[in-house]
């Protein structure tokens, strides 16, 4: 059975952009670049914390733990995150969509962030260069996703 084009682009890829929605394309993919070096700190720094306060992480262990102990259950929503965003660069949105992941963002990194990443998160933040340069041009590139 044959797909017309509208199927074919909805399951495939996206259909030819607006200018706008080209530049919130652009946008999401420059958040989605920033997002993943500083999901790297975050472990990097988690990681550290961890081995202080239970034991060393053979890089083995790694992913298993971040993908069940509790100890790193705060960096989910950030994975989440950036495979959302990702999978939505990829395909046909609307712009409550980016809005939605705007205000993910915000929920997370922005200034009246709180619950348990943030409980998290501002620490780091507050001890660690690479995570605050990471989290300054994020919240420079997630400013263009407001316009």
């Amino acid at each position: 059975m044959p797909l017309d084009k509208k199927s074919f682009y909805a399951r495939t890829m996206h259909t030819p952009d607006s200018p706008e929605r080209a530049v919130q394309r652009e946008s999401l993919r420059e958040v989605s670049k920033l997002l993943l070096p500083l999901h790297r700190a975050l472990i990097d720094a988690a990681k550290e914390d961890y081995a202080l306060a239970v034991a060393p992480v053979k890089p083995a262990q790694l992913l298993q733990l971040l993908t069940d102990d509790p100890f790193f259950e705060w960096l989910k929503p950030v994975t989440s995150l950036i495979v959302d965003i990702d999978e939505m660069a990829r395909t046909d949105f609307e712009a409550a969509d980016v809005a939605a992941i705007a205000g993910r963002i915000d929920r997370l990194f922005g200034a009246k962030a709180a619950g348990a990443f943030s409980a998290q998160y501002v620490p780091m933040l507050q001890r660690s260069i690479d995570i605050a340069i990471g989290h300054a041009a994020l919240r420079k590139a997630v400013s263009r996703l407001h316009r």
